[in-house]
This record gives structure tokens, sequence and C-alpha cells, in this order.
């Protein structure tokens, strides 16, 4: 063979080897480019109402009036938030809010955990029927059932106190009780039986084995769920709004509400803003944001082992 026919041949199959690991490196930037832009935009839908609120609650009434500084942040301005302080009793409120969170989260842990302890690994006539009870309470939206618990609640003397929001929590019941079962359930269901039968050897009782031995393995399933408790918690102003009348149990929730007497501003771009109210919204989720950033790798890493991604 002719030595510049396979020299030729050897730069040809070169260029083309060339050409194609071009093409394959540029058609991964381009999928790379095509989501990171989908991604921006879907990033910026979420976050810029979070930066507009924090953003405009730091403005003075001159600046919001000045078409020019839409985005322009001259002189921080803290009256707002000292105003919330002093008119609303925040510390007091914030207090109110983490007792009933805080409790609210321990009643949801210990009774979704027995009763989805006991949707996994036990069997009983009826089984089925109680657990689709319990996920039909995730459909039935709490404003169809707020007559009938008002008037139970009123008979039972619990109005104007945390009682109506706590209690349920004990029982399995309160905000989206049904998925802290299910996730409890989920996650027992994939724990084989010989830790039972092993601690059945050693003499140890059914709730000694719960406490002791199935409930400290489910650590990621805990934690997924005392965040979500604690998030719908905090972001309920509903049940508040319903059983809490006295000024002395408001919650955190009811601040906003408050701060919406405060003064009124018309923008440059025709929007009635009220500072105080922003100033209290960012006072009001300020807590829970420091709660995320802290365990956000151990919430993303329990939403994952405990099912919750595939529900």
């Amino acid at each position: 063979m002719n030595p510049t026919i396979s020299e030729n041949r050897k730069k040809q199959s070169k260029s083309s080897f060339r050409m194609d690991h071009f093409r394959k490196v540029s058609g991964k930037l381009l999928i790379n480019l095509v989501i990171y832009v989908l991604l921006m935009e879907l990033v910026f839908v979420f976050l810029y109402p979070l930066i507009y609120l924090i953003f405009n609650s730091l403005k003075y009434d001159f600046e919001l009036i000045d078409a020019s500084k839409v985005w322009v942040l001259t002189k921080v301005n803290t009256e707002n938030y000292s105003k919330v302080f002093q008119n609303m009793d925040y510390f007091h409120a914030l207090f109110n809010t983490l007792t009933v969170v805080l409790v609210s989260t321990v009643g949801h842990v210990l009774s979704c955990g027995l009763a989805g302890y006991g949707f996994a690994r036990f069997s009983f006539r009826g089984k089925g029927i109680m657990f689709g009870i319990a996920m039909l309470s995730l459909i039935i939206p709490p404003q169809v059932l707020i007559m009938p618990l008002y008037i139970q609640y009123s008979k039972l003397n619990w109005m104007g106190t945390f009682l109506p929001i706590l209690i349920p929590c004990f029982f399995g019941f309160g905000l989206k009780g049904g998925l802290h079962i299910f996730l409890f359930r989920q996650f027992f269901k994939t724990l084989p039986k010989s830790y039972e039968e092993a601690a059945k050897i050693e003499g140890c009782s059914m709730p000694r084995i719960f406490f002791s031995i199935m409930l400290p393995i489910a650590k990621t399933t805990i934690l997924v769920v005392s965040i979500l408790s604690v998030v719908w918690h905090w972001n309920d102003a509903f049940e508040p709004d319903t059983y809490l009348s006295n000024y002395n149990r408001m919650l955190v929730q009811r601040i906003s509400g408050v701060a919406q007497y405060g003064v009124k501003v018309t923008t440059a771009l025709g929007n009635e803003i009220n500072l105080d109210a922003m100033a209290a919204c960012v006072l009001a989720m300020l807590p829970l944001m420091v709660i995320y950033f802290v365990f956000q790798k151990q919430f993303m890493q329990g939403v994952e082992n405990s099912g919750l991604a595939n529900f």
C-alpha cells in the first residue's frame, strides 16, 4: 500500500475523531447551558418575592416614591423593625410560637411514629381501612372540619389556649399527621424483622423495642418529620386565628396581620406597600430560615432515605 494513502487515512481518522469529540463536548455544554438557564429562571421565580420583601423593608418612604431607586438602597432603614419589636411584642410572640411548634413536633414524632410502626409491622383486621382513613386526612382541608372542631373545643373550654393546636398532634392528627404516619410506615417496612425477634429473645417488651431500638434507628425520618412539622406549624395562621383570640397568646404568624394597620406608601410603580408589614413578615420567617440553613444537609438526606421524594 502506498504510504501516502495510509498517512491520509490516518489524518482523516484523526480529524473525524476530533470532530466527533468536539460534537460530544459541544452537545454536553449546550445541554448544561440550557439546564443552568432553566434552573436560574426557576430560582429567580422563587427568590424574587423574598428579595423584594427584604429589600423594600429596609427602605425609607422617599426611596419608594422615587422611580430611579426601585432596586437602589441608599440608606438602610431600621425604624420599621424597631416598630415591630416595640408595638407587637416580638419576643413574646416568638416564645409562644416556639412553644407551640416544639411541643407539636414532639407529639407528631411520638404518635405518628407509633402509628407508622403499627401499620408497618403488625397485621390486624381493618388495617387497610384505617391506613386509608389516615391518608384521607391529607386530602380533606382543615377548613372543612373547623366548625365541628370549634364546637368541640368550646365545650371543653379550650378556646383561647394552645390545647386545640397541641393535643391533636399527640393523637396522630394535627397538621399533615397522615403524611408523617406514611413516612414512618415506609421507613419501618424496610427494616428486617430480625431486630424485633432478637430483642424478644433478650426479654424486651414491645414498648421497649419501639422506644429503645426502632425509634433511634429512624433518625433520618424523625428529622424529616420534625422539620416538616416545624415548617407547617410555623407557617400556619388559620388555626391560631381561629382558636387564639387573646393577645398574650399571639404567635409570630399573626404579627404580619397586626402590622397591616401601619402606614401604607404608594411606590413609583403604583404598588401600595406597608413597610411595617414587610418588616414583620421578614421577622416572622427569619427563625425558620435559620433552622433550614442549619439542617439543610440532614433534611435532604432524610428526604432521600424516607421515601418522601417518591411520594
